[in-house]
């Protein structure tokens, strides 16, 4: 057997085991043999977790697309058994502890190299990176290019690695409440003050590509030339299953049952309008992550805590965070599991807590609504303010009462 024969093999059963044995973090096939505009320039394989089983992601690019597709091991092994030299001629595999690199010349025999062994704190640095990362960088992803995140090449600008670890963040969020949607059909996603839509993409990306689920996404906003940006990159990327409306948030008038409602940074009451809407509308989920809150902040007597409302600084924070408690406990009367969440680290925004909130399928004993909305009357009154806007939508709608 001569040596370019050996290599052939040799990287083969590399990718092989390395695959079986579900320690490749990543492997890439670039330089295509034949380049035209119907085959991918570039094919991404890279290890996915899906309701518990190790899967493996496919991302192929072609022209300007990315698509995605989710095949199980022994798919994913006969599949890159295959392409090396006869449809790609270079191959760059990295597993937990090692890097390879393969290249193949124009008869199709392959040089393999050895690139490097990383230390097992490298490793596993470099696996819980990925981990958090479910668009990474370096990969390609249409709406991250189209909204200015990463190059067409998939690298993220330095500028915008802030939002980008903000997205992959949020797409965490996504991941974890995929259980309580529908197992079948469409799922349907209303943004509430979408804004410029990263993460309105996000979403509609990540359920229709990564996790190959039919989707309907409704974006909407108040602001038109916003909402005719989002309409030009959603055609710019030829997309279906998202479309975008401008309206005001109390207005809207949902045809169908909303699945998932999401409002991330909408300002002051807005989250609470958007939350309102999202009860009345028995929703299945909800995550809010709040923005500017003024309205607390406005009511709260300087009198009631003079050691915090001394320092602005303070009485703000403390106005934050007592309202999306109110927020939280609300929702927990009204028949939601809710959870208040670190959505990314202090060190990069202030604005960095979700409201998840995921329906309950069965109700609470009365004793225990009871005991929670008397909590939550006695904290408002030690506040001594008003009910806030999410208590005063609720009430009249006729969802939401307080123990008086």
């Amino acid at each position: 057997m001569n040596a370019e024969s050996t290599d052939t093999d040799r990287l083969n059963e590399l990718l092989r085991e390395s695959l079986r044995e579900q320690t490749t973090r990543h492997i890439v096939f670039s330089s295509p043999v034949v380049k035209t505009a119907e085959l991918p320039s570039r094919l991404d394989v890279r290890p996915v977790s899906i309701r518990g089983r190790t899967m493996w992601q496919l991302a192929k690019r072609i022209g300007t697309q990315e698509h995605h597709e989710n095949v199980s091991t022994e798919d994913a092994v006969a599949l890159v058994q295959q392409l090396g030299g006869s449809s790609f001629r270079e191959v760059r595999l990295r597993t937990a502890s090692d890097e390879w690199s393969a290249k193949f010349d124009r008869r199709g025999q392959c040089r393999l190299r050895h690139a490097g062994s990383r230390s097992a704190s490298q490793a596993n640095l470099q696996h819980d990176r990925q981990r958090q990362h479910i668009f990474p960088d370096g990969t390609p992803v249409p709406f991250l290019m189209a909204t200015g995140v990463m190059s067409e090449a998939g690298q993220v600008y330095s500028a915008q690695y802030h939002k980008f670890r903000q997205i992959n963040r949020y797409v965490e969020f996504i991941r974890d409440i995929i259980e309580h949607l529908p197992a079948e059909g469409p799922i349907r996603v209303v943004d509430f003050g979408c804004g410029k839509s990263y993460l309105s993409f996000a979403t509609h990306y990540f359920l229709q590509q990564v996790m190959q689920r039919e989707t309907d996404l409704t974006g909407l906003d108040r602001r038109s030339d916003i909402v005719q940006r989002c309409r030009e990159i959603s055609n710019q990327l030829k997309l279906s299953g998202i479309h975008f409306e401008t309206g005001d948030i109390c207005n809207y008038q949902p045809s169908e049952h909303i699945h998932l409602t999401i409002s991330l940074h909408a300002c002051d009451t807005a989250t609470d309008d958007a939350v309102a809407v999202a009860v009345a509308r028995q929703s299945d989920v909800i995550l809010a992550a709040p923005c500017c809150q003024h309205e607390l902040a406005a009511a709260l007597p300087k009198t009631q805590f003079p050691l915090l409302s001394s320092h602005g600084i303070l009485h703000e924070r403390f106005s934050s965070l007592a309202t999306d408690a109110v927020r939280a406990a609300v929702l927990e009367c009204v028949g939601y599991d809710t959870r208040v969440m670190e959505f990314i680290e202090l060190e990069h925004t202030p604005k960095n807590l979700l409201i998840r909130a995921i329906r309950r399928s069965t109700d609470r004993s009365e004793e225990a609504a009871k005991h929670r909305r008397q909590q939550l009357h006695e904290f408002v009154q030690q506040l001594g303010v008003p009910e806030l806007q999410l208590q005063r939508r609720l009430r009249e709608s006729g969802i939401f009462f307080s123990e008086d």
